[in-house]
């Protein structure tokens, strides 16, 4: 499986993004104009956005594909399709941006840096306790259970930090 995520990530300088959310009743996720702003700003300091995105998720990907040229899709070249791939794939990563949900676990387990976006769920509870770990909450940040509160702004600060 890791030498699977090194074929597909093979250079350096890529900068996750875990966009999606499984529970579709919580109001979790952040909006896809700002994953694609933050991608494409991150993309200015030469860095590549990686997405984990299903397979079957066609729309979203091509609206992704044409607005962000340089985004991979790394589990769409490869014929293994688990958890423990997502977590290889996270190793390579430098840096990953998530809202709360599975693949934030997963990516958690590879102990890199990443900045975790909350609204409505409760960040103390959810958030991998590792090191290196940045938790933007609305709930703290603006009062607010709304995460659209957490601007582009709020999240590119911490890759200036």
């Amino acid at each position: 499986i890791k030498n699977e995520a090194k074929r597909l990530l093979p250079n350096d300088g890529y900068i996750g993004f875990s966009i999606t959310q499984g529970n579709k009743y919580r109001k979790k996720s952040w909006p896809i104009d700002r994953f694609v702003k933050l991608a494409n700003l991150i993309s200015k300091k030469n860095k590549v956005p990686v997405f984990f995105i299903e397979k079957d998720n066609i729309e979203l990907t091509k609206e992704i594909k044409s607005k962000v040229h340089n985004a991979l899709f790394p589990e769409h070249h490869s014929n293994l399709n688990c958890p423990a791939l997502v977590t290889a794939l996270g190793e390579r990563l430098e840096k990953a941006v998530s809202i709360d949900n599975g693949v934030m676990h997963m990516l958690g387990l590879a102990k890199i840096p990443m900045v975790l976006l909350f609204g409505p769920t409760n960040s103390k509870k959810f958030a991998p306790k590792n090191k290196d770990i940045i938790v933007l909450d609305s709930k703290e940040i603006y009062k607010s259970e709304d995460i659209t509160k957490i601007s582009v702004g709020d999240v590119l600060k911490e890759f200036n930090s």
